[in-house]
């Protein structure tokens, strides 16, 4: 909708950046309209898929693609090598497209071709349970791909028949996580972090890899319980879609059993091994004489949610948008436009301005006040996924849930992959917490980690410092030289404040007495599973259940979504490329620096810079194999 409103606008933007670039870039940029345009949109996949929708009768669906929170309209970049659209599907869109193929008369069934999935297993858990609901429209799915990782079977095994390539392989080991250690590295260089962390926080172990050169015992503890939940999860589902035992899911992992690709159907994983071109004549068969195969990939399907934010079924919904657009002019500015706003909290907390990968105080409390105040919404679905960040603005936020719920509106939360430490704190004072049974949360909990770089600094550029000071702990801490145990004590005690107001809003929040709260925290992550056993939430759901709990407190009849905070409108996306906001990161990306460690390098440059230096974060960054 803002796509089309602020078009105009948006190109004189253009137009201006463009003229203070330069004559070279204009002609970069006309080539890039002449050149790129119809490529950045369309699907990478070659000449294997229909562009017109209207002859597609397969979808064809993999998870080769970033997955994110909330889709909206297609991120447009702009390069030298012309206008990219960076490709990825929102959570939303995947599940939206999948509800609209599951009513599509065209569409006669769904092809999984997924070898892996770079996603959360909350967010697995979402899109398994949005194609068992399109299986219920009694269309058929079938998966086949040529390496299918454990992720990537778990995934697969949901359809009515599943099959590899005859040479293919299939991974299914086990789950690990790894951590990296840095006191080594530490010595080696000369430099030491300060650790800051309170008596009552043995769980949080983000710190643990700054002083510890392996796991401690209650790291073991928490991190077995999530991959222990996580594989439990995984091997139910595997177990009922293919009525495999579990035990011999435990035991195919322990022996490497499926080594081969027949091992694969010996064991009763995989239906059938199958070339790419038996495969299609098995669909050819599906579909029956009179009708031709014809595929047709995800995301050109869901081409127009991803631009325009909703799919266009004729020319006349330009027309209709650009009505609406003009009767929103005259609109009253208080009312939202829906019953129940749904308000995105992704990324990692922080103070001032968020955007689409964090969660700035500013930002997210603004939307929640708006909301609030707004004489049309009745009911707020905070959606959550968050590891946590700045202890400080996790209150800005935690204020705004406290007045909204204050006002007598429904306040619901629902949790996605991650709602831990300030994530849990921004959710805690809802009526009711919806999480998957994958979501990792709690690690309710505080710390702080300050490096001391001058004896770096010192012997390997011999750099030296010196310091004027007017009292004994002006400039403490500085970052380069440790604190002395007088300036650590105190600033464990601002730790221990917080995390007691941290625990005494959960308490108050959850209906648990400060001791059931102390039990369950201290820094200890649980996954949602274990969160409803211990009081952390209410129900074990999606965020369709969610809203269609907040629904059906309103009546739930001819009710109004609308989404919080509005979307930067893709062109202006585009713009801020080209003056530079981005240029950073991707002068990182061009030195071959992954985007996984790209993120934690800049949460804690961003921590270091804003003086934020008490955290309320997640205790590690998993990246689950």
């Amino acid at each position: 909708m803002e796509f089309l409103k602020n078009i105009v606008s948006s190109a004189i933007g253009s137009m201006v950046a463009l003229l203070i670039g330069g004559i070279i870039l204009i002609f970069i940029f006309v080539a890039a309209l002449v050149g790129g345009l119809t490529s950045a949109f369309s699907d990478t996949s070659g000449n294997k898929f229909v562009i017109n929708e209207d002859q597609a009768n397969v979808l064809v669906f993999d998870l080769n693609t970033a997955i994110v929170e909330r889709g909206g309209s297609q991120d447009i970049s702009f390069g030298l090598n012309g206008i990219n659209a960076d490709t990825q599907l929102g959570l939303d869109q995947i599940l939206e497209g999948l509800e609209r193929a599951s009513t599509d008369e065209d569409i006669e069934g769904i092809l999984l071709n997924i070898s892996g999935a770079g996603a959360y297993p909350s967010t697995l858990e979402d899109i398994r349970k949005g194609i068992d609901n399109f299986k219920e429209s009694g269309k058929w799915v079938l998966a086949w791909a040529e390496v299918m990782t454990q992720k990537g079977y778990y995934m697969n095994c949901v359809a009515d028949e599943v099959y590899l390539h005859p040479n293919g392989m299939m991974s299914l080991t086990g789950l690990s996580s790894q951590v990296m250690f840095y006191p080594g590295l530490f010595e080696k260089l000369g430099m030491d972090v300060t650790v800051l962390r309170g008596p009552n926080n043995k769980y949080k172990s983000a710190v643990e890899p700054y002083f510890r050169k392996d796991f401690s015992e209650a790291n073991k503890e928490q991190i077995n319980a999530l991959l222990g939940d996580f594989w439990d999860t995984m091997t139910s589902a595997i177990s009922k879609s293919r009525d495999i035992k579990v035990s011999l899911i435990d035991d195919a992992a322990n022996d490497i059993s499926l080594r081969l690709a027949e091992d694969a159907v010996q064991l009763g994983f995989i239906d059938k091994l199958l070339y790419e071109d038996e495969l299609n004549d098995l669909m050819d068969e599906k579909l029956g004489e009179d009708i031709e195969l014809s595929k047709i990939s995800f995301l050109e399907y869901t081409l127009d949610e991803r631009m325009f934010g909703f799919p266009l079924s004729s020319s006349d919904d330009f027309v209709e948008l650009f009505n609406e657009s003009s009767d929103n002019e005259d609109s009253d500015d208080e009312n939202l436009g829906g019953e129940v706003a749904i308000i995105y909290a992704v990324g990692g907390i922080q103070s001032g301005e968020g955007d689409a990968a964090t969660i700035g105080s500013e930002t997210i409390a603004g939307a929640i006040r708006e909301a609030r105040l707004a004489p049309d919404v009745k009911a707020v679905v905070l959606r959550v996924n968050s590891p946590g960040g700045s202890a400080l603005a996790s209150d800005v936020i935690w204020r705004e849930t406290k007045l909204l719920k204050e006002s007598g509106k429904h306040f619901i939360v629902s949790m996605s992959d991650l709602a831990a430490s300030g994530g849990y704190y921004i959710s805690c004072a809802a009526d009711k917490i919806y999480a998957n049974a994958t979501t990792i949360t709690g690690s309710i909990g505080v710390f702080g980690a300050i490096p001391n770089l001058g004896g770096a600094f010192e012997k390997h550029l011999g750099i030296s410092f010196d310091k004027i000071k007017t009292h004994d702990h002006a400039g403490s801490p500085d970052g380069l030289f440790a604190m002395n145990q007088y300036e650590i004590d105190a600033y464990n005690e601002i730790i221990v404040d917080i995390y007691d107001d941290f625990t005494s809003k959960v308490s108050e929040g959850r209906g648990l007495s400060k001791e059931q709260v102390e039990e369950v925290a201290r820094g200890r992550v649980w996954t949602g599973e274990d969160a409803l056993e211990i009081g952390l939430v209410d129900e074990i759901g999606s965020i369709e259940d969610a809203v269609a709990y907040a629904e059906g407190l309103l009546g739930g009849e001819d009710l109004e979504r609308v989404y919080l905070p509005k979307k930067k409108d893709s062109f202006e996306a585009m713009i801020e490329d080209i003056i530079g906001i981005e240029s950073g990161l991707s002068a990182l990306n061009v030195l071959g620096i992954d985007d996984i460690y790209l993120k934690d390098v800049l949460e804690v440059k961003h921590m270091v810079e804003s003086g934020e230096v008490i955290q309320a974060r997640l205790p590690f960054n998993l990246y689950i194999k």
